[in-house]
């Protein structure tokens, strides 16, 4: 199966908008992560990361801090970051625990990978889990004092495309409300 790098095409779309419309509020991202950071990912989550992470983290290591968040005030997390923030959260929840009813979606899984955070503690993660149609890659927002869990997308590259041909077309801007680019 090849992969696409249309996440990262997304990514360089969202760069140049704002290199045209907002060059004083620059870098908005870092520079490429270390393979090493990628490695201790993998092997603390005891799983090799998807075709469309590595390649995003080829590219950046993430956003600076007091860059504008990429979505709303959620700003892509660098890799180490990444790593700490999953290890809190399965320390805080545990591995997996199930939602109000047992019947819900559960609060925390130890498959979801946080990719954005908001200083708040409130997170867009990746679900490296199966679902029942047999796929990965879910975009779940992880609300630290909300228990329901929305599906945002069907995939990173499904959402960073919702962002990019939003700025172009003008329906996302820069809001300073958030701190980020918002709809």
């Amino acid at each position: 199966m090849s992969c696409s790098p249309d996440a990262v095409r997304s990514i360089q779309r969202i760069e140049a908008w704002m290199m045209r419309r907002h060059p004083d509020r620059l870098p908005l991202f870092r520079p490429a992560a270390q393979m090493g950071s990628l490695a201790r990912l993998e092997t603390q989550l005891g799983k090799t990361m998807p075709c469309e992470i590595r390649m995003l983290y080829a590219t950046h290591d993430g956003q600076p801090e007091g860059a504008p968040s990429l979505c709303l005030n959620q700003r892509w997390l660098p890799l180490d970051l990444v790593r700490v923030t999953w290890e809190d959260l399965c320390l805080r929840y545990g591995t997996g625990v199930a939602g109000p009813g047992g019947d819900q979606p559960p609060i925390w899984s130890s498959e979801w990978l946080p990719l954005f955070g908001s200083p708040r503690g409130d997170h867009y993660c990746m679900d490296l889990g199966t679902v029942p149609a047999g796929r990965y890659g879910r975009i779940i927002w992880f609300l630290y004092d909300d228990p329901r869990r929305s599906v945002i997308a069907a995939s990173l590259t499904q959402w960073l495309l919702r962002i990019a041909d939003g700025v172009e077309a003008g329906t996302w801007r820069l809001d300073d409300g958030y701190d980020g680019l918002s709809d």
